[in-house]
C-alpha cells in the first residue's frame, strides 16, 4: 500500500521541520510526493518520478486539475491486488489547513468543511464522466491539520444538528458517508458551483495520524487519508455509481 505507506511518514518530516509555522499546502503536497519516492525507491522501482503527474487534468477537454496523480501501472497487477482495493492509477486532491496562529483568514469552519467534501465530489465526479475503469483507479482526499481538526471545521450546523459525515472522514477504518447539499448552508452550498441539488453515499476507508499526547503551545499535526471504495450520488436528479449505471 504504497500512499498509504508514504502518508504515514508524513508526522516525522513535520516535527522535524525548521518551521511548522510557515507550513503551506505546496508543502503539504510536495512533502507526501517526496513520501511516495521513498516508497518507490525501497521497492526498487525504476524512474519513480516518472510516475508522479502534479495538476493532472481530469480530462484533456477541460481545464480541470487533480492535486496529485500516480500511475503504478508498470508494476502494480490491479487484478491480484483486487480485494484490498489497491490500484494502478490513483488521483488525489489534498487540503491543508494551518492558518491558526498565523492569519484571521476570510474562511468559516462550514467552508472548510464544505472544501473536503468538495474534494471527493470532484473525484467522483470527474472521472465519472471521463469513464475511467473503476478498477484500476483508486482515488483518495488527504486532509491535513497543524492543530485539532475541531478548531477548523464546523462539526455541528448552527441549529446545533451535528455533521455526521465531518466525523465519518475523521474516524480510523471503514465508514459510509452521507451528505446531503440541500441540509447545508449557503457557506458549503455556494462552493459546488454549478450543482443544485446533491447527495452522496460513499464508503470510504481512512488512513489516519493524530497525537496521542496534546501540548498546550506546541503544533501537533492531524492527517487524514480517506480512499473513496464505492460511491452513490444523486446529482440534479442524475443517478451517478460505481458501476457506471447512470
Amino acid at each position: 500500500m504504497i500512499i498509504e505507506g508514504a502518508f504515514l511518514k508524513i508526522p516525522e518530516i513535520l516535527i522535524n521541520h525548521s518551521d511548522p509555522d510557515l507550513l503551506y499546502e505546496a508543502n503539504i503536497t510536495n512533502l507526501f510526493t517526496n513520501a511516495v519516492i521513498l516508497e518507490l525507491n525501497a521497492r526498487n522501482i525504476d524512474n519513480p518520478l516518472m510516475k508522479i503527474h502534479m495538476e493532472k487534468r481530469y480530462s484533456k477537454n477541460e481545464n480541470i486539475r487533480c492535486d496529485i496523480y500516480m500511475d503504478f501501472s508498470s508494476f502494480i497487477n490491479d487484478e491480484v491486488y483486487k480485494a484490498y482495493e489497491i490500484k494502478s492509477k490513483n488521483w488525489i486532491e489534498a487540503k491543508y489547513f494551518g492558518g491558526i496562529n498565523r492569519n484571521k483568514g476570510s474562511e468559516t469552519k462550514s467552508e472548510n468543511a464544505g472544501s473536503i467534501i468538495y474534494d471527493m465530489f470532484r473525484l467522483i465526479y470527474y472521472n465519472h464522466n471521463n469513464e475511467i475503469n473503476e478498477e484500476k483507479h483508486g482515488k483518495y482526499s488527504l486532509n491535513m491539520f497543524n492543530d485539532n481538526p475541531q478548531k477548523y471545521l464546523a462539526y455541528s450546523r448552527k441549529n446545533g444538528e451535528p455533521r455526521t459525515w465531518i466525523k465519518s472522514f475523521l474516524s480510523s477504518g471503514v465508514h459510509e458517508l452521507n451528505f446531503d447539499l440541500l441540509s447545508e448552508p449557503n457557506s458549503i452550498r455556494r462552493i459546488f458551483v454549478g450543482v443544485n441539488d446533491l447527495k452522496m453515499k460513499l464508503k470510504i476507508r481512512n488512513t489516519i495520524f493524530e497525537p496521542i499526547i496534546q501540548k498546550e503551545n506546541y503544533i501537533s499535526f492531524y492527517g487524514y487519508l480517506s480512499q473513496i471504495i464505492d460511491y452513490q450520488l444523486i446529482v440534479d436528479g442524475k443517478n451517478i455509481n460505481k458501476d457506471g449505471s447512470n
